[in-house]
């Protein structure tokens, strides 16, 4: 059995693991849908668009999913594997793919819940974490776990070293679960709320340090997960700005 397959992202995360997609057999991705360049400032990590016209495949870009009921009919996918998207996917979209939307979220579900997951899991001090690859259910990163990758998050780790654990973790999960979802065998396993942790957007202003109210550690950690490819964390002085992408803590 082959299954078309549309991949739904907007980020580095997602073109990483798209890259591994392509490779799979009784794979087809018949379709990318991506943020408008206009949409796509908004994230923290998006990566330019023209970057998947490169696997020669149909790419839509759009200002959310949830306007363009019409084009997932069209594109007609058996399945939608969503990585890299911030919006919250209604369930009258969800239902359209035979085999519905899949998901990957770089945090061990259902901690770590809802936006900017590397980011957070540096700033809350996470020492392990990983990616988790689940049913998407209409709800913000509830549905059930397929499965989970995990890695450590060394004191030494900078958003960057992080994101590349992620990648790796990602594209694992998605050698073994994919084809296990084609063959109708892949695991189905409730989250446990009484687990939940939901992350908040990080805003644009809190990316600067507070040198005052800020402890050591804290200005560390923030440092370390605002550092490459986000927008880094910085302080201000005499009207400018100082931004700093490295720091040792003695």
């Amino acid at each position: 059995m082959i299954m078309n397959v549309a991949w739904l992202s907007a980020n580095k995360f997602g073109y990483e693991l798209l890259k591994e997609a392509v490779k799979l057999k009784d794979v087809n991705i018949n379709a990318v849908i991506t943020l408008s360049v206009e949409s796509r400032i908004v994230m923290y990590d998006g990566i330019e668009n023209h970057k998947w016209y490169e696997f020669g495949k149909e790419v839509y870009e759009v200002d959310q999913l949830n306007d363009k009921k019409d084009l997932v009919k069209r594109i007609s996918p058996d399945l939608v594997i969503m990585c890299g998207w911030r919006e919250v996917i209604d369930k009258r979209v969800l239902g359209i793919p035979k085999y519905g939307f899949i998901g990957f979220h770089p945090t061990l579900l259902p901690i770590g819940r809802g936006p900017a997951p590397i980011i957070n899991s540096i700033m809350y001090g996470f020492v392990e974490s990983g990616v988790t690859m689940y049913h998407v259910s209409g709800g913000l990163d509830d549905g059930d776990i397929v499965g989970r990758e995990r890695y450590n998050i060394l004191e030494s780790d900078y958003a960057e070293d992080v994101y590349k654990k992620a990648i790796k973790a990602g594209r694992k999960l998605l050698k073994i679960y994919l084809p296990k979802i084609i063959k109708g065998n892949a695991p189905r396993i409730p989250q446990d709320n009484t687990q939940v942790l939901i992350f908040k957007k990080p805003k644009l202003k809190n990316n600067q340090i507070d040198l005052k109210k800020e402890s050591v550690e804290e200005i560390y950690r923030k440092i370390r997960a605002l550092s490459t490819p986000y927008k880094g964390a910085y302080i201000r002085k005499g009207g400018r700005k100082l931004i700093i992408w490295r720091a040792e803590l003695e």
